[in-house]
């Protein structure tokens, strides 16, 4: 070959490989997408797009004019869960060429940043933020909640400007397989700062507004745990106390999001255990009807809490189909509580319509609420008609229950302030015809005063003994404290005693020797027997109650507060124990008691209107019953309660500790003496 066609062969060649590389260096220079920004109203303008990535680490990277065209481009917030560590190490690098209008060039404007992790934002290479410490390790690493709190960024009078971001979370992974935090990355927002202080003003408003609501939802739960406390025959008030104690969970929850005072683990720990917590978001409320409006708790609810197992399984190990499950359970747990209000409606049980209509709107707004987030999403937080619109609903949807259960309980409350009146009307037209009555006898004998002189006081005699007789009836059927109420006032109200003892005792083989004695005698018996423990009751200053057949029921400490009350009834107990033992052997027949002592909280008071009866209420006489029916024959059955009081003045034998029906294991002591 000539040196002349060598030397064009090798021109060509290398003018190939020229126009090849300006091909290639074309293409690269064409291959940078732009953000382009031609204006910015008065509305977050999200910075999501474009946006080049390389994991790793190089503050070169920062550089304005870095070549980055061959780095990926992702959205700046992804899915770990089709990533592995080495797409994400941890620490990355962001990159975004913006593009922007004549109009915004020298101009400043406000950024704000949402991000779970620390980062510093650089604007055409220069250092403009930082947010937390950015470190290439979780001990280095210092992550920082700013969640829209802006900082300014000024346009340069180029078109083209780049925003890299260089950011760090260490603890990324960790965080989505501990608490399925699957999101990970930041968004940033341009916007005006009218807009800024817009979002600043509702989010106050709306940190505020939740804190209000959680502390509302909280004082109900604690007010209606207390009246379930109080009157545990009403489980409506527990179930009701659940319900607003995990609303006022959910509004602590929506708080730490909105607040930037807390760290970015502490809210993805918490929006994780109250997620845990959606799925039982109903069953209270259902549980609350049907304590209300049935005698027994149904299948059905025991179906809907084994739903809500099963649900907060699937949300705590993250299954895929987890809101399939959640969904099914707040339909089952809907559909049920519109079931019970259309059941009780037709069954017309008292105040449906009260609390059918609270619940009915809660669920009606709830769902109101799920279309809009549904329809409008993000879109929403644009407009301010729309946020209130929002707000409104949810509010309704909030405060909707605790309304409806206030009017309730304030109706049933009335309710039973009307029949008190209704009794204590009685009490008082019954007093006043007494009085009448009085008065016309006055009439009577003013009229024939002269003639009628000697049988007027003859009457008055009559009427005195009478009277007395009347009075030492009431005396031997009511306590004397109470008598003097009804003499004063016509009534006496109920009334709560802390510290009673109670005594019980019960025949042994009562109803064997009632079948086998005449009735006159086994009456006399019962007669003679009772006086006796009458005036022992008496002399130890402790009050007879009531007997029912052959069991005596008495207490110390009440109406008459008694600080030695223990002790006297414990005295009262000895004493009749004896005077069994000494009658026993002076007679044919003999009878033998168990008697049961336990000190505690009682409420006595009068039932009755016509026929009245002083009696005593509460879980201290149940308790003692139990002493009594645990007891042996001529032995005195003590609780603990009771032996505490009296270890110190009397002796006792310690039993072991037994079970007792309905109060589950108990240590029980015999008074001895």
């Amino acid at each position: 070959m000539k040196e002349s066609d060598l030397f064009r062969n090798i021109i060509k060649i290398l003018s190939i490989f020229i126009i090849i590389i300006l091909f290639y260096l074309s293409g690269k220079s064409q291959n940078i997408q732009y953000f382009t920004i031609d204006s910015i109203p008065d509305e977050m303008i999200p910075l999501d797009k474009f946006w080049k990535y390389k994991p790793g680490d190089d503050t070169a990277w920062a550089a304005f004019d870095f070549p980055d065209q061959s780095w990926d481009t992702v959205s700046t917030r992804f899915k770990l869960a089709d990533k592995d560590e080495e797409f994400f190490p941890g620490i990355a690098w962001f990159r975004l060429h913006i593009k922007i209008d004549s109009s915004l060039m020298d101009k400043t404007y406000p950024i704000t940043i949402d991000e779970k992790g620390a980062s510093e934002i650089y604007h055409n290479g220069k250092l403009i933020h930082k947010l937390g410490e950015v470190g290439t390790d979780s001990i280095k690493e210092k992550i920082k909640n700013q969640k829209n709190l802006p900082f300014l960024v000024s346009f340069s009078n180029e078109p083209h400007q780049v925003i890299a971001v260089r950011y760090s979370n260490h603890k990324a992974f960790d965080s989505y397989r501990k608490y399925n935090a699957n999101e990970v990355g930041f968004l940033l927002n341009i916007s005006t700062l009218q807009m800024v202080n817009t979002i600043q003003i509702g989010m106050m408003f709306a940190g505020n507004f939740m804190v209000a609501l959680l502390f509302i939802f909280f004082v109900l739960a604690t007010l209606h745990l207390l009246l379930f406390l109080f009157f545990r025959e009403n489980k409506a008030n527990l179930y009701y106390s659940i319900f607003s104690f995990g609303f006022s969970i959910l509004m602590f929850s929506i708080f730490i999001e909105v607040n930037a005072l807390f760290n970015p683990g502490f809210i993805t720990a918490t929006k994780f255990y109250v997620s845990l917590f959606f799925p039982w978001f109903m069953v209270p409320l259902v549980g609350m009807l049907y304590s209300l409006f049935y005698k027994r708790i149904p299948i059905i609810f025991w179906v809907l809490c084994l739903s809500a197992i099963i649900t907060t399984i699937g949300f705590y190990i993250n299954v895929s189909w987890k809101s399939y499950l959640l969904t099914i359970n707040i339909a089952i747990a809907s559909i049920e509580v519109i079931r019970i209000i259309i059941w009780a409606i037709i069954k017309k049980k008292d105040g449906i319509w009260i609390i059918g209509s609270g619940v009915l709107f809660f669920i009606t707004f709830l769902a109101i609420i799920v279309i809009i987030v549904i329809i409008m999403g993000n879109t929403m937080l644009k407009s301010s008609s729309l946020i209130l619109i929002f707000l409104a609903f949810f509010l309704l949807a909030i405060v909707s229950i605790p309304i409806s259960m206030s009017v309730y309980l304030a109706i049933d409350f009335a309710k039973t302030n009307k029949n008190l009146k209704i009794q204590l009307e009685q009490v008082r037209l019954l007093s006043a015809k007494t009085l009448e009555q009085e008065h016309e006898k006055q009439r009577i004998l003013a009229g024939q005063k002269e003639k009628l002189e000697i049988q007027v006081k003859e009457r008055t005699i009559e009427l005195e003994h009478e009277k007395e007789k009347t009075e030492q009836l009431l005396l031997n059927t009511l306590p004397l404290r109470v008598v003097n109420e009804l003499k004063e006032n016509g009534y006496s109200k109920p009334e709560s005693f802390d510290n009673v003892s109670v005594y019980f005792s019960d025949i042994v083989g009562f109803t064997t020797a009632s079948t086998k004695l005449e009735p006159a005698v086994l009456i006399q018996e019962l007669n003679d027997i009772f006086t006796e423990f009458d005036d022992i009751m008496e002399k130890n200053n402790c009050e007879r109650i009531k007997t029912i057949g052959d069991a005596y029921l008495a207490v110390c400490g009440m109406p008459v507060k008694n600080e030695n009350h223990a002790e006297n009834l414990a005295k009262a107990a000895l004493e009749i124990r004896e005077y069994l033992i000494k009658r026993n052997g002076n007679t044919e027949i003999n009878w033998k008691i168990r008697i049961g002592l336990h000190s505690g909280k009682v409420v006595g008071g009068i039932v009755g209107v016509r026929k009245y009866i002083y009696d005593v209420f509460g879980d201290t006489i149940n308790t003692t019953s139990r002493m009594e029916s645990n007891s042996e024959p001529m032995r005195i059955n003590v609780s603990e309660t009771t032996y505490l009081l009296l270890k110190d003045k009397f002796s006792f034998t310690t039993r072991k500790p037994m079970e007792i029906k309905g109060k589950g294991m108990m240590k029980m002591f015999f008074l001895e003496a």
